[in-house]
């Protein structure tokens, strides 16, 4: 799929190259956005009315999700929650990035609960947890 142009504002246009991830904040759906020809970390996150020239690309992430195993609970970095500490790991569907299924340490005493989150959210909030999964799992050579 080629490509179509979004105005994000009266005089630039940008390109999609994909839908990559979906929240809910205040009470409004945004879809992560890959641009054509910017990095990974160069993602926005926009509002469905911006996206309006591009729903092809909003209709296919959504059957995507259909196909995703259903999450447990909730926990969001939005809500101002922290992940507590990682349960498992698995590929997207695409088989490009990792999931990280988290528990949550929940600011407002709600039960725990668990989500799914991509990798950069996790990079780039909770960068401890990951080394203390990962340290975990290595296996480490016995020194006598």
């Amino acid at each position: 799929m080629s490509g179509s142009p979004v105005s994000v504002s009266s005089q630039e246009e940008y390109m999609v190259e994909a839908i990559t991830n979906k929240r809910v904040k205040n009470g409004r759906t945004e879809y992560e956005v890959k641009w054509q020809g910017y990095s990974d970390n160069e993602k926005t996150w926009e509002p469905i009315e911006n996206l309006q020239s591009v729903m092809t690309y909003v209709l296919d992430f959504e059957s995507s999700l259909k196909n995703k195993p259903q999450e447990v609970g909730e926990g969001s970095y939005d809500d101002g929650d922290s992940a507590d500490e990682i349960i498992q790991i698995r590929k997207d569907n695409d088989g490009q990035n990792l999931l990280f299924q988290v528990s949550w340490k929940q600011k407002n005493n709600r039960l725990p609960k668990v989500s799914w989150i991509n990798q950069n959210s996790i990079k780039m909030h909770n960068p401890e947890i990951l080394i203390d999964y990962l340290l975990k799992k290595i296996k480490w050579p016995n020194n006598k």
